[in-house]
């Protein structure tokens, strides 16, 4: 998947993160053309030539910009999957991890769901990209089919429309520049989930 700022700094988490946060905030307000390689330096007090030493151009900032974002989204979902609770609490801890990611996260998640749902010669990289995090998340719902937790649904598409249930209100929050409300977006969630959104008959 190409090197994470972690790796490009070797190690130096302070450095990358700073990187990061810069970047991925001005990406997000500015959009990739308006954006410059010179004012993200000035906005982490460092020379031109020292974002040019660690990559070649500024695709490849962009696209560094996009690994750590996801490299660090896959790592709330993996120390999740690695707990000993069962297929359902996982899936309810998992909607949790995504909500409190995309709203610590807003300028990477706001930066990298524009582009996935755009027609952009990136979306089908992003994509790539996203498919390892979907991956944790389809295990825990295999796992569940398996001892009988969950029905026999089929697991990509209940992988998929997992991700877009928590995606798409997080975006529609982000977009008008507003917290999630994280309690209420994850009950409804879980609700609609396991439990649909039709009412009972008698």
């Amino acid at each position: 998947m190409g090197d994470t700022f972690s790796e490009a700094f070797k190690g130096n988490r302070g450095d990358s993160r700073a990187l990061f946060e810069a970047a991925d905030g001005i990406f997000a307000r500015k959009g990739y053309h308006k954006a410059t390689v010179e004012e993200i330096a000035r906005a982490i007090g460092v020379a031109k030539g020292t974002i040019y030493y660690h990559f070649e151009n500024k695709e490849d900032l962009y696209l560094a910009v996009i690994r750590e974002g996801v490299y660090l989204f896959k790592q709330k979902l993996d120390r999740v999957a690695a707990t000993k609770a069962p297929p359902p609490e996982k899936i309810g801890m998992l909607i949790e991890g995504q909500l409190l990611f995309f709203e610590q996260e807003k300028d990477f998640v706001f930066l990298f769901l524009k582009e996935l749902f755009s027609t952009g010669v990136r979306r089908e990289l992003l994509a790539e990209m996203l498919a390892g995090c979907l991956q944790v998340i389809r295990n825990v719902v295999e796992d569940g089919i398996q001892d009988g937790s969950f029905k026999a649904v089929d697991p990509e598409i209940t992988t998929s429309a997992l991700f877009g249930m928590v995606a798409i209100p997080a975006l529609h929050y982000l977009s008008y520049n507003r917290n999630i409300p994280l309690e209420p977006v994850h009950s409804a969630v879980g609700e609609i989930l396991f439990k649909g959104i039709c009412a009972s008959r008698v």
